[in-house]
């Protein structure tokens, strides 16, 4: 359950312009541990411009992100990771060409004290974890969407997160996996993982989470209960054309 105690993560007047574009503007929302949070909103609304720059992939134009009260704007990646905080990908970022345990030792042995013969052994209890063991040894290239998608949560989960940034983790993935990725989220989360999940299909963003926030042209324009937030005209104009339901 989320700790009641202050946010151990939070971003104050967070904001990113390519030239004259607007990609995110003013966005503040914090985060207690355990939380889990829908980031949702039409295409364009600046959610994966934000998961960039809350994970050090992108320098922030102005405001603060702050992990246990230090702001970490403008620092690169590996600090973020250090921190506590991984992220998947819209399109895994797989090492094609290694085997489904290789890609998992790799982001391990980032932290130059973990030895391999442990990163090897946390391996083989995330691919329990992920119902992979029978995969260690198939190259990556050669899964499916969406194992590809629990390798790429797998590689994330191989940081000790404490913070995890899910982006797009449903797209493009068969019912039955998809199915399984939702019960592995929920899992992470009653595990004490705080997670912000991104993703187009409501239906199963909504069966997760409790809480949502919605972005629309780069800014946030509901946050707060997942039933509350739907029924706001505001998200429904911003969502005009697409069904609230469904993907």
């Amino acid at each position: 359950m989320p700790n009641e105690s202050a946010a151990f993560f939070s971003i104050s007047g967070l904001a990113k312009h390519f030239g004259g574009i607007h990609a995110v503007e003013d966005l503040s929302f914090a985060l207690r541990r355990g939380e889990i949070l829908g980031l949702i909103g039409p295409n364009g609304s600046g959610k994966t411009t934000t998961i960039n720059m809350v994970t050090g992939a992108l320098k922030p134009d102005g405001g603060r992100i702050e992990v246990d009260g230090t702001d970490m704007a403008g620092q690169p990646a590996h600090l973020y990771a250090r921190r506590g905080i991984a992220r998947t990908f819209q399109v895994p970022r797989l090492f094609r060409r290694m085997t489904v345990m290789e890609n998992l030792i790799v982001p391990a042995l980032s932290d130059a004290s973990e030895r391999r013969r442990t990163a090897e052994e946390r391996a083989r209890g995330v691919l329990a974890f992920l119902r992979l063991e029978h995969l260690a040894d198939q190259y990556a290239r050669a899964l499916s969407g969406g194992q590809q998608k629990l390798l790429e949560l797998g590689r994330a989960l191989m940081l000790r997160p404490h913070l995890l940034l899910l982006d797009e983790p449903f797209a493009g993935v068969h019912p039955r996996l998809l199915d399984e990725i939702v019960e592995h989220i929920r899992s992470l989360n009653r595990d004490g993982h705080t997670i912000v999940l991104v993703d187009h299909n409501l239906d199963a963003v909504r069966s997760v989470v409790t809480r949502v926030l919605v972005m629309a042209r780069g800014r946030k324009i509901a946050d707060g209960a997942v039933s509350d937030v739907l029924r706001n005209p505001e998200v429904v104009r911003a969502y005009t054309g697409t069904r609230m339901g469904g993907s």
